[in-house]
């Protein structure tokens, strides 16, 4: 599943398909009720979707203004990110 592409130097993540990526990754335990196993599936695929649409914003305004040409670097600049500052 390609949740993104590579393009101008840029990442940008497509939010729905890896808010899918990240749910089907999770492992839920089958002891919980039904309707708590869906609840926390959609916390997970929402709370996915913002962080992809926060990372996306995070790559247009400021680390394509960076000198991140590897994705090496890209990660180390994520690094220092705090999840506040996206």
């Amino acid at each position: 599943m390609d949740a993104g592409n590579y393009k101008d130097g840029k990442i940008l993540l497509n939010p729905e398909k890896f808010a899918e990526m990240i749910v089907s990754s999770h492992q839920v335990s089958d002891d919980l009720e039904p309707e708590k196993i869906i609840k926390r599936k959609l916390t997970i695929y929402l709370t996915a979707i913002l962080i992809a649409e926060r990372f996306n914003k995070l790559e247009n305004r400021d680390l394509s203004k960076s000198d991140c040409n590897s994705i090496d670097a890209l990660v180390k600049k994520l690094s220092t990110k705090k999840f506040e500052d996206w």
